[in-house]
């Protein structure tokens, strides 16, 4: 008598939370730059969507919008590239929704930065958020070792990021790294909110991690 084949459960046909994030992650990198060509033909995309000063709190959605449009080729897809890159490296630290919840947090924050500095007056562009991504995701890697000084590579990735960005205010460099170009002092303020948004968004998942970790501790007690 044949054995029946084993049954396929629903558990077994969905993603892992890492191949979930991957995978919007490239989705999200490539609305990038399909955004870019699309907008060659549409010319007011960028006039409706971009992050605009006088009207950011009138039409709300320029918080989120302005990041996923470029005002070149090179600078949609060396994002896109970006944004792959540190969704591989990091993904493991997050779940679906906590790497959602990053994103949004940091592109948020770093709107209502640029609206409280009043400059730059307007800005499109990703490598803010990916700025915030970096910072984010080697927190996270330096917390599964306890902030140990003795694990010098994370401590070491931090100081030089830091150190980027100060330099790039200061109009001391103008790097390709995570695509840092245009006008120097507008790209080191953008990069620095970035970096404000993942100290933020670090802030809040370790809170929701140790409320996670105390439900659940509640949980087997009882």
């Amino acid at each position: 008598m044949s054995k029946s084949p084993p049954k396929t459960t629903l558990s077994a046909l969905v993603l892992s939370e890492r191949g979930q994030i991957t995978i919007s992650s490239l989705l999200l990198a490539v609305i990038m730059v399909w955004l870019h060509f699309y907008q060659q033909q549409q010319g007011s995309l960028l006039e409706t969507f971009d992050f605009t000063q006088p009207l950011v709190w009138q039409e709300p959605w320029r918080l989120l919008t302005a990041h996923i449009l470029h005002l070149d080729a090179q600078h949609a897809i060396y994002n896109a590239i970006g944004l792959l890159l540190l969704t591989l490296f990091f993904a493991g630290n997050f779940t679906l929704r906590s790497w959602f919840n990053a994103l949004l947090i940091i592109a948020v924050v770093i709107a209502a930065l640029v609206w409280l500095i009043g400059y730059p007056s307007r800005f499109v562009g990703f490598s803010a958020i990916l700025h915030g991504l970096l910072l984010l995701g080697v927190l996270l890697d330096w917390r599964q070792q306890d902030y140990q000084w003795s694990d010098w590579l994370n401590p070491l990735a931090l100081g030089l990021l830091g150190l980027k960005v100060l330099l790039e205010y200061y109009g001391l460099l103008q790097s390709k790294i995570l695509l840092s170009i245009g006008d120097p002092q507008a790209v080191g303020i953008l990069h620095a909110c970035g970096l404000v948004g993942g100290i933020l968004a670090w802030h809040l998942h370790c809170r929701s991690l140790k409320a996670l970790a105390t439900l659940t501790e509640s949980n087997q007690d009882k």
